[in-house]
C-alpha cells in the first residue's frame, strides 16, 4: 500500500509511521508531525474497457472516458461513469449529481 502524507504546506512527508497519537505523527526518523487528516491510498489500475462489451463510446485504452469534461460521465444506453475526471472527489460528487439528474430526467 502507498501511503502519502500531505500536510497542509502540500509538502510529501515519509510514509514510515511509528505511532499515531491524537493528532500527531511520529516518523521514523523521530519527527513529530500534527495532522487533521490522514489518507491511505492502494492505488490502482483501471481495468473497465478490458471487461466492459458494446460501448466503444465511453473509454479509451486506458479505461478514461473518451468525451471531455464536463460531459465525460455520460456514455450511451444508460451508462455512467463517475469519478474518472480526475477531479477527486468533489469531481466525482458532481458527476454523481449530473447522473440522478439525468435520470430523473428519463423517468
Amino acid at each position: 500500500m502507498l501511503v502519502y502524507l500531505i500536510d497542509l504546506l502540500t509538502q510529501v512527508l515519509p510514509a514510515e509511521i511509528i505511532k499515531v497519537q491524537s493528532n500527531d505523527i511520529l516518523f521514523k526518523n523521530d519527527k513529530l508531525h500534527p495532522f487533521d487528516t490522514i489518507i491511505f491510498c492502494t492505488g490502482f489500475k483501471r481495468s473497465t474497457n478490458l471487461w466492459l462489451k458494446g460501448d466503444e463510446y465511453l473509454l479509451n485504452d486506458d479505461g478514461l472516458p473518451k468525451p471531455t469534461y464536463p460531459n465525460h460521465w455520460k456514455g450511451k444506453n444508460g451508462l455512467y461513469c463517475v469519478g474518472l475526471s480526475r477531479r477527486g472527489f468533489f469531481g466525482a460528487s458532481v458527476d454523481a449529481q449530473n447522473i440522478t439528474n439525468d435520470i430523473n430526467s428519463i423517468v
